[in-house]
């Protein structure tokens, strides 16, 4: 059967159309970012960086004049020289003690009167006052003497701190150039304008190329969905790309396999049903034309076998019935204090009055009386249909072993064993399943309808009871539940 593997393409474009639309925001946003922090903000990162530099400075030459450093005034220049600032340094009476000059200072060049602006400024900022000094004059603050006008300075930033230390005030003045990041404004704009050109097209190909990288492997496990809904259980998922569908791949593949199981078990259900009801309906037509069209027929042995047959038929229909009412969930259990020693004593010695005469053995060992919260009629069931199966798949020695013993937690066990042919570790998973069976040749049950071990699932699953079974080839089979 041939399906439209796209029944709906534009919705794949779609998806393809909306990663790349999220690919090609996140770039955009990424390049406004970039201009945003590069332009925009590079004057007031320049101009923070270098008040920090400035204050860190100070703080250093205080603590070196505070510790009578031998070699104060060389390392005073050091200091200016490393952080590329003109530094001045007046003692208490204004005597100059040491500078550093490298170049184009503003302080070493203006009038006494201004360096003492500076100083009365810092005073009355409480010791540390900023200016920034461009064309249009200071631009915190406007004082337009300030420099004097012989002065014409593009951007500068001027730092006046009065330091306290333990041999007196100090008076502390600072100087930076930061005209730069004008320059650097420009030149970082045309290698963004490059950038940015680049940047887009190098994103639009990635994110054209993630968008198919991603939706591929979702389109192609959406194909394989919908021939999975169509009925193609042996449709395969080969999901790549990344974890999370390879992860999705192979859920669905174990759920195609399950659904392949399930539907091929619901045929053979159909089919064991069909068998199993036919076979007695045929024999009770046969019979009751036979005693129809035959004199002499109508005798109590036909008559039985048509009873018998009726009987069959009757335990498979309610056996249906009550399967179903378990996996409705309308089946309750009523509990009860149940002896286990004591029911398993009765179950066996029926057992044996029923099958004597067929060479079957039961054997039963006990480790005393067990009690257990149970529903006794159905837990009664359970052990009946176990030991049914038992009798089934018995073996040549005809012996049916029933176990009573202790398990952890406090709870009791019940095993039911039997020497036949064992079961392949393969099908035991399934064993419990309606109408499950190990051969291709299905058997018709020597007791019961073959709905046993389903029906014993749903009872001990109600329960909340664990169950199972192991089993060897050749050896024989172990089943067992716990309460």
């Amino acid at each position: 059967m041939k399906h439209k593997t796209e029944k709906h393409p534009h919705r794949v474009m779609q998806m393809r159309a909306k990663l790349f639309a999220s690919f090609a925001a996140f770039t955009v946003a990424a390049i406004v970012l970039l201009w945003g922090f590069q332009i925009l903000f590079l004057d007031r990162f320049y101009y923070e960086v270098t008040k920090s530099r400035m204050v860190s400075a100070a703080n250093e030459i205080a603590a070196l004049y505070d510790n009578e450093d031998e070699n104060f005034i060389g390392n005073v220049a050091g200091i200016g020289l490393n952080n590329e600032l003109c530094i001045s340094v007046f003692g208490a009476d204004g005597r100059l003690v040491t500078t550093a000059d490298i170049g184009g200072c503003m302080i070493h060049n203006v009038s006494d009167d201004m360096l003492n602006k500076l100083y009365q400024r810092a005073l009355s900022k409480g010791g540390d006052y900023f200016h920034r000094a461009a064309l249009s004059g200071f631009q915190n603050g406007t004082d337009g003497g300030f420099i004097g006008k012989n002065y014409s300075v593009r951007d500068r930033l001027l730092y006046a701190s009065v330091k306290e230390t333990s041999r007196g005030t100090l008076i502390l003045l600072f100087d930076s150039a930061i005209s730069p990041v004008n320059m650097i404004k420009g030149a970082l704009m045309l290698q963004l304008m490059l950038v940015t050109v680049m940047l887009l097209l190098i994103a639009g190909f990635v994110a054209n190329s993630l968008a198919k990288w991603l939706s591929r492997p979702i389109a192609d496990v959406n194909r394989a969905a919908k021939q999975l809904t169509a009925g193609e259980y042996d449709v395969q998922f080969d999901g790549g790309g990344y974890r999370e569908i390879v992860e999705l791949s192979d859920t669905l593949n174990r759920t195609a396999e399950e659904l392949q199981r399930t539907d091929k078990m619901q045929k053979e259900l159909i089919a064991n049903i069909s068998h199993d009801l036919r076979t007695p309906l045929t024999m009770i037509t046969g019979y009751c034309e036979m005693m129809r069209d035959i004199e002499g027929e109508n005798t109590p042995e036909n008559m039985q076998v048509v009873l018998d047959e009726t009987a069959r038929l009757t335990s498979l229909v309610n056996d249906l019935v009550e399967l179903s009412k378990y996996q409705s969930g309308t089946q309750k259990v009523e509990i009860e204090h149940v002896d286990m020693d004591a029911l398993l004593v009765e179950v066996v010695d029926r057992y044996r009055k029923l099958m004597a005469g067929k060479g079957y053995t039961f054997v039963y060992e006990s480790v005393g009386a067990r009690y257990a919260d149970c529903d006794k009629k159905r837990i009664l069931q359970v052990i009946y249909n176990l030991v049914n199966n038992a009798i089934n798949y018995a073996g040549d020695d005809k012996t049916v072993m029933i176990r009573l013993c202790d398990a952890a937690d406090g709870r009791l066990r019940v095993e039911v064993i039997d020497h036949g042919e064992g079961i392949d570790k393969e099908n035991l998973p399934y064993i419990f399943d309606r109408y499950y069976k190990v051969d291709k040749v299905h058997k018709r049950a020597v007791t019961g309808t073959g709905l046993g071990l389903s029906i014993v699932k749903n009872i001990l699953t109600a329960h909340g009871a664990p169950f199972g079974v192991t089993s060897e080839v050749g050896v024989g089979s172990t089943f067992y539940f716990e309460l």
